[in-house]
């Protein structure tokens, strides 16, 4: 059986390289246009369609299930149109990236790095993240250190990483994340995570997202708290020709004091702006992660 999963993996390697070397070939136009294929290929797994569309349903009640049923293509195509994209990296380059992507306020980057804090970019899995978190670090020259969950399959994870960090950025696990995280901090460098993925439910904190409790990091909030650490806010938001648009937010916490209430009312404040940006377009977020399979503890913890 090791050696049957081994075997899989390698051949979706394969599938996906072979992805890449079309996708190379492609315009920004026809590489959307063939991101929506595949985002419908993606939709084949019907466990995974069952909870994009419970994930929808609970957190828009109001919508009709035509309305629902829209957010699902459009969100299954969002995943294809990232997926393809981030293939084409080794072939975009910067100048091919500022074809791609633009900064609404770029120069926040650097006035936030002036104040020699370091500074933690917070995301989530909306638009294409991946695209967000190369070009922050390639556009201000500023050393990012993203934090990201390993793939399940190590062939595809390397590949990934290998593109992720192209341009100067590097990875981390989230397993091996905290001194990583407090060293690139105090040597002014930039710390980046997506807030929306399911945290450890022993240690970390519910949080009210789009009507329901979920178990949230506290890591980013934590961390700008002890460390004094300027947080931005940035989400790709793909235009109907399939380039991007990004305004940073600085997100302001000289109010709240470094202790459990602060770092609470800090991750409270994140994941809002994030909720806001889904309300706005929910077709742009990655419904199909189970993210509220964690129940609220007896404890009350919240």
């Amino acid at each position: 059986m090791k050696i049957f999963n081994i075997m899989i993996d390698y051949c979706t390697l394969i599938i996906m390289m072979f992805l890449g070397f079309i996708s190379r070939f492609m315009n920004v136009k026809s590489r959307g246009k063939f991101g929506q294929i595949i985002g419908r290929i993606l939709m084949i797994s019907k466990r995974r369609k069952k909870i994009t569309y419970d994930n929808i349903k609970a957190a828009f009640p109001e919508f009709t299930e035509n309305r629902i049923q829209e957010v699902i293509i459009g969100s299954y195509h969002n995943l294809g149109i990232t997926m393809v994209e981030l293939l084409a990296f080794p072939h975009l380059r910067i100048d091919g990236f500022k074809k791609y992507l633009k900064y609404e306020n770029e120069g926040l980057f650097q006035e936030i790095h002036s104040r020699g804090n370091g500074m933690i970019l917070l995301s989530g899995h909306y638009g294409n993240w991946e695209m967000l978190a190369c070009t922050a670090g390639a556009y201000s020259g500023i050393p990012i250190t993203i934090i990201v969950k390993p793939q399940r399959n190590k062939y595809i994870d390397a590949h990934l990483n290998e593109y992720r960090t192209m341009y100067g950025n590097s990875v981390v696990p989230m397993s091996k994340a905290a001194k990583s995280m407090i060293k690139a901090i105090k040597n002014n460098e930039a710390v980046a995570l997506l807030v929306d993925q399911s945290a450890d439910a022993s240690k970390d904190i519910f949080i009210d997202f789009l009507g329901r409790k979920a178990v949230t990091y506290e890591a980013p909030a934590a961390l700008a708290l002890r460390f004094n650490v300027p947080i931005i806010m940035g989400f790709a938001v793909r235009n109907p020709d399939f380039t991007y648009n990004v305004e940073l937010l600085e997100l302001k916490h000289d109010d709240l004091s470094n202790d459990s209430k602060g770092i609470a009312e800090l991750t409270k404040r994140h994941v809002a702006i994030l909720e806001n940006m889904i309300r706005k377009y929910p077709h742009l977020w990655a419904w199909q992660h189970n993210r509220w399979k964690h129940k609220v503890p007896n404890s009350g913890n919240e």
